[in-house]
């Protein structure tokens, strides 16, 4: 067991650091590249610092995924989750950057009610924050200073067994220099859980704890920005009542208690790693983990202590060794390790120091090492942490968006992308001899496919059509189904939308077997959050309630059999226990387009009591489906059956429009795209073209019908003189024998 326990020592006899007088500063904004209805990227601000102007040059830090949550207990020990616009906003004001004219420095703000971070240059740090209750945009900003007491953090032993795990080691170049543009980017999921106590002394407000831990994890992401690794912060949980595990004891014994809690309790919360934060007057270590192990779900566990004389700045390199050491890093030798900074941060002397902290040549070399190996999977999974209030369209993002005509994607995707040949990386626009760049009905040559070829397969055999390419467009034909109110099922269901509807077999579709509608006290727990995994739909910019009577007809709500997570890459899921059933909910992390379907809703059309149906998140009469403009019996001639577009969908052999006239193969519709419809134009074209193949075939049959009329005259010439040449035979033969007859008589 590589159980790693690191020593913070007894050097708390006092304050671990010193804070310089305050000073006054108005931030001044110089700069921004936000349009009215979009997100700032990059922004610029004036402060000013011991009497002098600095400015600092930011770009957005993305970190929080667009399905952050936050889990809270109550004082009766009820577990509640929430994912408020509070959260939502602090997803977008996360920045880091540099100071103008300081190369060696780092910025890490946030900027959602004023300017609250941190700013370091090669040995000093500052931190500034807003200044409470003042008429302008005034601020404090003071150094940070901390002890450098020479005392060791890792103990002996540990540091041997991890040292000598590692056999590459003898082998390193130390002048070997290291590209970190090879490095390929990587991405850690973290569930951050803070114990009661530390809940406590950083303000015991859901709020306040939330914004401290998005700054440390702020922090922590621009350190390990050299190594191109994000550390995503996928959900806070705060135990607020009480911790749910004793934190007494050292480090090692908690670290087990965790795991094992972890294993037992976090099973149904995504994560690659998950860490307990734990608030200590005076702790003996600042934490203890697992080294190496960070995509093994049976050691992907820490414990990180925070004691009371401390910083965030400190804080953050505590967590930052904590996590380099699950990433397959090692402390440094100074004698073998190459810093670029001043301080480095695998340094175990980095947490006392004030400044810029950078990974040496070890700590590049131990990364690229560790990454290169099998069993880090977890680390290439990218989680979906690009801005919710995204509007403008990005050249590049891999989205065809705004005036855009195609997009691959990023520059090292381009290779791979299907319409590379159609599509101008720069510009995301058309090459002159493209006729479309995406697209279903677009090939790679850059040309719409022929008529006829199948872009969207029938969702259900009863309920939906096929539908095809119809040789003019890029994109698929409109969705065809069959009209709503048509039975299915044995006609114990509806068809609404190209679906028999029924919740049972709308969970098993999306969750597998085993899954089913969950119970109405589900139901009742999540459509009456009136967030985005319950609600009955969007008004005016915010979620729905959904009424007593109406709760079956809002977000989808499932039960959960298994043990394992459920993972989808463009859904969020949130998982719940009501009585003895895990319910779980979806919501889309892009919002679905206008007219998609959006599969995390109960489909209109499932039962929601006796003869009562879904139909627009309101439970209404079965009857409110039935439509009767079309009639397929008199309409489609009982050889087909009506479409959403009150037309006839012909059965195979028979055309459309009424299904009247058979036909070889036809079938379908004039709207699944498969079939060209006959306009006046090609109407008379038709008309045309058959006159033309009649006279055809009247001049090519005309030559045979000739010779056939000149045999059959010959053919009657010939029989008329056998019949002259039989009848003179004949008569011939009455002659001869009328005299022999006389001859024997005169005899006589």
């Amino acid at each position: 067991m590589f159980l790693l326990l690191v020593l913070l020592g007894v050097f708390y006899a006092g304050p671990s650091f010193q804070q310089t007088p305050l000073q006054i500063t108005v931030p001044r904004k110089i700069w921004s590249n936000a349009t009215e209805d979009s997100v700032e990227q990059h922004v610029a601000y004036i402060i000013t610092i011991e009497g002098k102007p600095y400015t600092l040059q930011l770009q957005k830090q993305i970190f929080l995924p667009q399905d952050f949550m936050v889990y809270t207990y109550n004082k009766q020990g009820v577990f509640h989750s929430s994912s408020s616009s509070s959260s939502k906003v602090m997803m977008q004001c996360n920045y880091h950057g540099y100071v103008a004219g300081f190369p060696n420095s780092l910025v890490t703000l946030n900027t959602c009610s004023g300017l609250r971070g941190l700013l370091q240059f090669e040995n000093i740090s500052y931190g500034i924050e807003p200044l409470e209750s003042t008429a302008g945009f005034e601020h404090i900003i003071y150094q940070i200073k901390n002890e450098n007491i020479n005392v060791p953090l890792l103990e002996e032993n540990d540091t041997d067994i991890w040292y000598k795990n590692l056999p590459y080691k003898s082998h390193i170049d130390l002048e070997e220099k290291i590209m970190v543009s090879h490095l390929l980017p990587r991405y850690l999921e973290m569930h951050v859980i803070v114990d009661k106590a530390l809940y406590d002394h950083m303000g015991s407000d859901m709020t306040v704890v939330t914004q401290k831990i998005i700054q440390i994890i702020g922090l922590v992401n621009t350190m390990f920005t050299q190594l191109k690794m994000t550390i995503v912060l996928s959900s806070l949980e705060f135990w607020s009542d009480k911790n749910k595990i004793s934190t007494i004891g050292d480090a090692n014994d908690l670290l087990h208690r965790f795991l094992a809690w972890k294993q037992k309790f976090l099973v149904l919360r995504p994560n690659d790693m998950a860490y307990l934060l734990v608030y200590r007057n005076r702790p003996n270590y600042i934490g203890a983990t697992f080294p190496g192990k960070i995509c093994n779900k049976s050691y992907s566990a820490g414990i990180a202590m925070y004691p009371k004389a401390v910083t965030l700045e400190t804080f953050s390199v505590i967590m930052v060794q904590l996590l380099g050491l699950n990433l397959g890093l090692t402390y440094d030798d100074l004698n073998m390790c190459h810093c670029l900074g001043a301080t480095c941060i695998m340094n175990p002397e980095a947490v006392h120091s004030s400044g810029i902290k950078v990974f040496s040549s070890c700590s590049l070399k131990d990364f690229k090492h560790f990454t290169s190996k099998s069993g880090v999977e977890c680390l290439q999974n990218q989680p979906y942490v690009t801005p919710v209030y995204k509007e403008d369209a990005v050249c590049g993002d891999g989205f065809v968006e705004g005036d855009e005509e195609c997009d691959c994607g990023p520059k090292e995707e381009y290779p791979m992308c299907k319409f590379k040949n159609c599509c101008v990386m720069e510009t995301c626009k058309l090459k002159p001899s493209a006729k479309c760049g995406f697209g279903p009905c677009c090939s790679s040559s850059c040309q719409f496919y022929k008529r006829g070829k199948l872009c969207r397969p029938k969702a259900s055999e009863e309920c939906d059509f096929n539908d095809f390419c119809n040789g003019t467009s890029h994109e698929c034909v409109p969705d065809t189904f069959v009209q709503n109110g048509e039975s299915c099922r044995k006609k114990t269901a509806f068809c609404v939308n190209g679906l028999c509807a029924n919740i049972n077999d709308q969970c098993k579709a999306i969750f597998g077997s085993g899954s089913k509608g969950a119970s109405f006290a589900c139901f009742e727990e999540m459509n009456g959050r009136s967030d985005r995994f319950g609600n009955c739909g969007v008004k005016k910019d915010s979620f729905k309630p959904c009424p007593f009577e109406d709760l079956l007809c809002g977000k989808l709500v499932c039960t959960w059999p298994k043990r394992t997570l459920f993972f989808r890459s463009d859904v969020s899921v949130i998982y719940t226990r009501v009585y003895d059933d895990i319910c779980v909910s979806l919501a889309h992390r892009i919002p679905v387009r206008p007219g998609q379907r959006d599969f995390t809703f109960v489909n209109d059309g499932s039962p929601c009591g006796p003869k009562m149906v879904c139909s627009h998140f309101t439970c209404r009469e079965s009857r409110f489906l039935m439509q009767e403009s079309c009639n397929a019996t008199e309409k489609c001639h009982g050889k087909g059956r009506c479409n959403n577009f009150n037309s006839c969908h012909c059965n195979t052999h028979y055309s459309p429009p009424d299904c009247k006239r058979m036909a070889f193969l036809s079938g379908g519709s004039y709207e699944d795209g498969h079939l060209a419809r006959p306009d006046k134009v090609t109407t008379r074209s038709y008309i045309a073209t058959r006159k033309n193949w009649l006279i055809l075939g009247f001049y090519i049959s005309l030559p045979f019908l000739i010779i056939t009329i000149i045999i059959v005259i010959k053919w009657n010439k010939v029989k008329e003189l056998c019949n002259v040449e039989e009848m003179q035979s004949e008569g011939s033969l009455s002659g001869e024998s009328s005299t022999s007859y006389s001859t024997s008589d005169h005899s006589t």
